[in-house]
């Protein structure tokens, strides 16, 4: 007793491109920054939120301060 196999052949399909190749560039293209200084919109955010924080921090202990001395006191 025995069966027969039947068995597919499957050709595989070509490879696609999905990602196009770079155009070439001129080394002069490469090379060329249009911004002298990235990173200044970053260090000035970082600078106005430690002020901001500081702030913040500073007014809520210095009425913790004025509690505990007596001046608000009713």
């Amino acid at each position: 007793m025995s069966s027969a196999a039947v068995q597919r052949v499957v050709e595989q399909p070509p490879e696609l491109d999905l990602v196009p190749p770079k155009p070439a560039q001129t080394v002069n293209e490469e090379t060329m920054q249009w911004d002298p200084h990235p990173l200044v919109p970053v260090f000035v955010a970082g600078v106005v939120s430690l002020i901001l924080s500081l702030t913040f921090i500073g007014s809520i202990v210095a009425w913790i301060a004025l509690r505990h001395s007596g001046v608000m006191a009713p």
